[in-house]
């Protein structure tokens, strides 16, 4: 299961409709089969239930989506209110992230878990793969982190005291080989972000 070049051409589509379209019956197939395959694997990096969820873009009527996800969260029925992992395909290529959208109920003590924890996050296995996608320059390509403890200090004050504050580190992916298999190592390196996100109610594995 891959992602190729061409299905990435999808994100230079003009018009709301016809990018859509394409969307839906090209890469949103693709990410369901990836979030099947995912699913459990990523759970059991967790030790707890997650389920795999395709963004609907619900919100646009106007301006098309520049990137889509499959979004896992511990519960059933939505994501944005828990910090979860994603795995996105948009112009730039296909990434593993984590993400505490603005409606993350959590938000506030996540914000203090990442404060607590910032001299082991600091110095991460795979912090100098991980970019901040809350950033972007004039082609969509995220900001480098360089400094992982100002960072940290500057995201945890904007959750707290912003509500439009979010949360959105990732880890690009190569498009040639095994995207599941790229997709799985990316997320373990995430796994420490997500484990502080303040998720209370989860839901025990099944296997």
């Amino acid at each position: 299961m891959r992602f190729t070049k061409k299905d990435l051409e999808i994100f230079a589509v003009h018009g709301f409709a016809d990018r859509m379209q394409l969307v839906v019956d090209t890469i949103h197939p693709k990410l369901a089969k990836l979030g099947e395959l995912l699913q459990p694997q990523l759970s059991r990096l967790v030790s707890h239930e997650l389920s795999p969820h395709i963004a609907q873009h619900a919100r646009r009527t106007v301006n098309p989506p520049e990137e889509t996800w499959v979004a896992f969260s511990p519960d059933e029925k939505s994501y944005k209110n828990y910090v979860h992992f994603t795995l996105c395909v948009g112009a730039i290529g296909v990434q593993a992230r984590v993400t505490a959208k603005q409606e993350c109920k959590d938000r506030k003590i996540f914000s203090q878990n990442l404060l607590n924890h910032l001299e082991k996050l600091k110095d991460l296995k795979g912090a100098k793969e991980m970019a901040d996608y809350n950033k972007r320059d004039a082609e969509f390509k995220p900001a480098t982190v360089t400094n992982w403890s100002q960072f940290l200090m500057e995201t945890s004050k904007k959750l707290k005291e912003s509500q439009n504050a979010s949360f959105d580190i990732g880890i690009n992916l190569p498009l040639s080989g095994d995207l599941s298999s790229h997709a799985i190592q990316a997320l373990s390196k995430l796994v420490p972000f997500y484990l502080l996100s303040g998720n209370i109610t989860v839901r025990p594995l099944r296997y």
